[in-house]
């Protein structure tokens, strides 16, 4: 997945960051465990907001379009947590 973060193609690679993602929640998901999987999430919204923002020649995206783009291609938010108990 690394050597394809410089790719033209950003959709297939945030899909594939995105599945990546689903799928760490659905396994951590848990009861007791949102906290962590909040932290998950935005940590990883930071990271590819700085990884828009490493292309080099090209103009600096901001938060609120970074939110858009990622309301668009269906970004995972806390989603469900299964409980254990």
């Amino acid at each position: 997945m690394r050597s394809q973060l410089n790719t033209q193609d950003k959709t297939q690679t945030l899909s594939q960051v995105i599945r990546v993602i689903r799928g760490w929640i659905n396994y951590h998901g848990i009861s007791d465990n949102k906290r962590r999987v909040s932290s998950f999430i935005n940590q990883s919204t930071r990271a590819i907001y700085n990884w828009f923002n490493r292309m080099g020649g090209k103009r600096k995206m901001n938060w609120k379009r970074l939110t858009e783009i990622l309301k668009r291609v269906n970004f995972p938010k806390i989603g469900k947590i299964v409980s254990m108990f």
